[in-house]
């Protein structure tokens, strides 16, 4: 991570972590976001979908806990950056 003038000193860069520019890229970083999920959740999200687009990645799917969405959103987080939004639902 970089240290920039300004920053927040809070979660990763933007510039960390650019978002991809073809959909080719998107598709692979989407892909390497739910291997990413599942592996450290142990498949605890059902129904993950992983979607990238100009604001950033976000996670939708079902999981039975909160700490599972959390794992969820770190593993996210480890190739994304802070640019994620996490709409996963417990229940």
């Amino acid at each position: 991570m970089r240290n920039r003038p300004g920053g927040n000193g809070y979660g990763a860069d933007p510039l960390d972590y650019p978002l991809p520019e073809t959909v080719a890229e998107a598709e692979r970083l989407a892909a390497s976001i739910e291997r990413a999920v599942q592996r450290s959740t142990g498949g605890g999200v059902r129904n993950l979908r992983v979607e990238i687009d100009r604001g950033g990645v976000r996670l939708e799917g079902r999981c039975n806990t909160y700490y599972c969405k959390q794992l969820a959103q770190q593993a996210a987080m480890g190739l994304s950056g802070d640019r994620l939004t996490n709409e996963i639902e417990v229940s």
